[in-house]
């Protein structure tokens, strides 16, 4: 029997970038996403979190956001959103998941995630992206990498664009470098997202993703 093709990661996250730059709201992204990524992961993984609440999940997280972006230095323009893993807390596990500020010197995000920076983060709680890692914690061996992978980092993306909606800063999300579980060989570790405004009708969802993915 004919194995089945290797899952190209990179596609994958091409796919959610894509829909979390130019969706009109958190939620209405998520279930693109959800369409999308069911050819790879099957409808029994993905129906259960189809109706997963992004928009309000973003409402809860922007007042955390906002506040970290007023107290930061004028010239702290970046915000990175990290991605982790939470400490089990007996109900099956969380996802980790912080907010910090940095400066970025203008430069593109391939180089300056490179940077040995540590600052500050400030800690969050996404109910969305628990009950993807949940949902992963049950999901079989072949089924689980994308759910921690493609469908949390959408999600992630998704409500971190719209818990920063109408901020001026840069918006990076990333698998932090000590995730506990390696990433799948070739998977992009970190993505730059525009701020929330309109794109431009000439421009394609696959192409605003391809100029704004990059990789380490």
């Amino acid at each position: 029997m004919d194995r089945p093709p290797p899952i190209d990661y990179r596609a994958a996250l091409i796919d959610v970038v894509a829909v979390a730059q130019s969706a009109r709201s958190a939620t209405l992204g998520w279930r693109a996403i959800c369409v999308r990524e069911r050819r790879r992961v099957g409808a029994k993984w993905i129906e259960p979190l189809t109706t997963l609440d992004l928009d309000e999940d973003a409402a809860k997280l922007s007042r955390a956001v906002r506040d970290v972006a007023r107290r930061a230095d004028r010239q702290l323009d970046t915000l990175i959103f990290g991605l982790f893993d939470g400490i089990d807390d007996g109900s099956g596990g969380y996802a980790g998941y912080h907010v910090a500020a940095i400066n970025s010197h203008g430069r593109e995000a391939n180089d300056f995630m490179r940077d040995p920076w540590t600052p500050e983060r400030h800690f969050l709680r996404s109910d969305a992206l628990d009950a993807i890692v949940k949902a992963a914690g049950r999901a079989p061996s072949d089924v689980r990498p994308l759910l921690e992978y493609s469908l949390c980092f959408g999600a992630a993306a998704l409500t971190s664009r719209f818990a920063a909606f109408g901020l001026s800063h840069r918006i990076v999300v990333a698998f932090d470098e000590d995730h506990g579980r390696p990433l799948p060989k070739d998977a992009p570790r970190f993505a730059e997202l525009l701020s929330a405004r309109p794109v431009a009708e000439d421009v394609t969802d696959v192409q605003m993703a391809m100029r704004l993915l990059t990789r380490i």
